[in-house]
């Protein structure tokens, strides 16, 4: 019990001893509820109720199968995120079917990626995920780009302090033809130089 109370607290968490001498702790955020939370900080039982507070919604359909500090679980609380709220339809549709399908997805063991605690991915597993991709580039970025987006939200609502995908560098897609692709660095290079609408003449 210790060393639970020892670390911080995540984000919009409030707590202090009552005159029984029971640490007690409550979700205190702006415009939203303000709602008691059970047990101590990052314990299974007060992260399910803390990230049904923060999504500031019901819990959705099948959340109540999902365990606390998963990947799936943050999974849940990223979709009714502000961030991704935001998006347009289809991108939120891609996001959603990258997402799901890495969910479902299983490694080595047999254990599927989306029942790994959140807060245990690193930088070498995100690296081994894009290896293991390596004859799909595309897929590859792309699960980089939307975990990126996923661990941004968990270091808002304090799930972690790091981004593991920070670094990790997107794999250079493969031309059918042969011929290099232009890399988007490459492609605002040309841009600068020769404005859209003019023709580059040859140096």
């Amino acid at each position: 019990m210790g060393s639970d109370l020892m670390r911080r607290p995540p984000k919009f968490v409030n707590g202090y001893i009552d005159r029984h001498n029971k640490p007690r702790f409550y979700f205190r955020r702006a415009g939203f509820k303000r709602v008691p939370l059970p047990g101590l900080p990052w314990s299974p039982e007060f992260m399910a109720v803390y990230e049904q507070a923060l999504a500031g919604q019901p819990t959705p359909v099948g959340a109540a199968r999902v365990l606390p500090g998963t990947i799936r679980t943050l999974a849940v609380s990223y979709y009714n995120s502000l961030a991704f709220r935001s998006m347009k339809a289809n991108t939120q549709s891609v996001y959603r079917n990258i997402l799901d399908r890495f969910c479902h997805e299983r490694d080595t063991q047999g254990q599927e990626y989306g029942n790994k605690i959140a807060a245990h991915m690193r930088r070498e597993h995100v690296i081994k995920l894009m290896a293991v991709r390596a004859e799909k580039p595309d897929s590859a970025n792309g699960l980089r780009k939307v975990l990126g987006a996923v661990v941004q939200h968990a270091i808002e609502i304090g799930l972690r302090a790091d981004d593991p995908t920070q670094g990790v560098k997107p794999l250079r897609p493969k031309s059918k033809l042969g011929f290099h692709r232009w890399s988007e660095a490459e492609i605002a290079q040309f841009e600068a130089r020769h404005p859209v609408g003019t023709k580059p003449g040859w140096r």
